[in-house]
């Protein structure tokens, strides 16, 4: 082989690799941190309703429930601080409820 096609057979190859990788890379689900801020009507860790989302920590001492992080699914990711968790389409991450109260 010459060296021209030599070359075009190493494209094709890295090509093959890089579009075959697209095919079997990971879904990263988006998993965040909500803040219960209506414990009083929704006093359920697993009830998605009264959650919003803060950019910072809210929690203070005190309570039994302050925040838990919940897998969105395909909804999308919050960008303002008090959105409230979606009712549809998440799951709780019940291992990463952090007990206290909403501040």
């Amino acid at each position: 082989m010459n060296k021209v096609q030599k070359m075009i057979m190493s494209f094709a190859a890295v090509a093959l690799i890089v579009g075959s990788s697209a095919f079997t890379a990971k879904n990263k689900r988006a998993v965040i941190r909500y803040y219960k801020v209506d414990a009083i009507n929704y006093p359920n860790a697993s009830d998605p309703n009264g959650y919003q989302y803060f950019s910072g920590d809210r929690c203070e001492n005190g309570g039994s429930l302050c925040s838990m992080e919940w897998d969105l699914g395909s909804n999308p990711s919050p960008t303002a601080d008090g959105t409230p968790l979606p009712t549809t389409g998440v799951t709780q991450q019940s291992d990463t409820l952090e007990p206290g109260h909403f501040e």
